[in-house]
């Protein structure tokens, strides 16, 4: 029985490997299935692990599905310790993100958690949370499958000190065609008018999004164009929409929204070809109207780091491929 068992595995192998690559990327697995009522899963008879059940539920529901970041500090300690490597340490960052740079409006009245939670665990300090997590297939977008994603906090006090959970960093750009064996310098050094028109294009990306214009922002991208895991003009044009609404939304409450600025410093213009470039820099973003230090219209550093870009010559005009600003290359 083991031997057949052996020969029908390396059999089914065998197959696989025959079938298209499309044909492979399915899903194998039962759907991962939410529980009818996820409030339910955050009670515990032990006094200790349910305050810390009681927590992580007020941390998924106030301030993840509600964004009521304000009051962070109800269920997060000053040090926060993260392990998403998207996200920093500490308390005062993470508001900073969700509320300066993120934008993201609260809703008031917040009563009922509505995320997929499939289980609630907790063990000593410790509470996993695990939810439905759905992706789209490449090759069919109207077709989905679903996975497990989990969220782990540690709890000192009633108040989570640390955090996991499965993220990692945006996946790179495709690999780009195979270049020719030998290429001149001068394709490698670009034409005048190319750097010219690439140093206008990062220009102007930069202001369409510092002044929140969705339609702008779009047309430096390919159609299929990419911030991060945000591909495709439509999903762009949204993710700027929502920045603005944010905002206006803010300044409507009379709240006093300060400028954004982005800057675009020690730049690298890299040409893989006569039509594609690698655009190399370091970035800021940058919060207020330019005050002296102290003064409540002072600068202030929201973001920082270095990216690489990949650009492409369409019909004549460039445009962003790619746009990774958590690159980490070195040249």
């Amino acid at each position: 029985m083991k031997r057949s068992m052996s020969v029908i595995f390396v059999a089914a192998l065998a197959m696989l490997a025959a079938l298209p690559a499309a044909a492979q990327m399915r899903a194998l697995s039962d759907p991962v299935v939410a529980h009818p009522d996820p409030e339910s899963l955050f009670n515990s008879k032990d006094k200790k692990l349910h305050r810390n059940k009681q927590a992580a539920l007020r941390i998924m529901r106030e301030l993840l599905q509600c964004n009521q970041w304000d009051r962070a500090g109800e269920w997060l300690t000053d040090k926060y310790i993260q392990h998403n490597p998207m996200a920093a340490s500490g308390l005062a960052g993470v508001k900073r993100y969700f509320i300066e740079v993120a934008k993201r409006t609260p809703t008031p009245t917040c009563t009922k958690l509505t995320s997929p939670v499939v289980a609630v665990q907790a063990e000593g300090d410790f509470v996993t949370v695990l939810m439905v997590r759905e992706y789209k297939y490449a090759d069919d977008p109207t077709k989905s499958y679903t996975t497990t994603w989990f969220d782990t906090w540690r709890f000192v006090d009633g108040k989570a000190d640390e955090h996991w959970d499965p993220a990692t960093l945006p996946a790179p750009p495709p690999p780009a065609a195979s270049a020719p064996a030998a290429r001149p310098d001068s394709v490698l050094a670009g034409t005048l008018e190319d750097r010219a028109a690439i140093e206008k294009l990062m220009w102007s990306y930069d202001r369409a999004l510092d002044s929140y214009n969705p339609d702008a922002y779009v047309t430096k991208f390919t159609a299929d164009g990419a911030f991060g895991r945000t591909a495709g003009r439509e999903a762009l044009h949204k993710m700027v929409a929502d920045l603005r609404k944010g905002r206006d939304d803010r300044i409507a409450k009379g709240e006093k929204v300060p400028a954004m600025r982005h800057f675009t410093m020690n730049q690298f213009l890299e040409f893989t070809s006569p039509t594609t470039a690698r655009y190399h820099y370091y970035r800021q973003t940058v919060f207020g109207t330019g005050g002296a230090a102290g003064s409540p219209d002072a600068p202030r550093v929201a973001a920082s780091g270095n990216g690489v870009d990949d650009l492409v010559k369409v019909n004549g005009q460039w445009l962003i491929k790619y746009r990774n600003v958590a690159a980490t290359d070195d040249l």
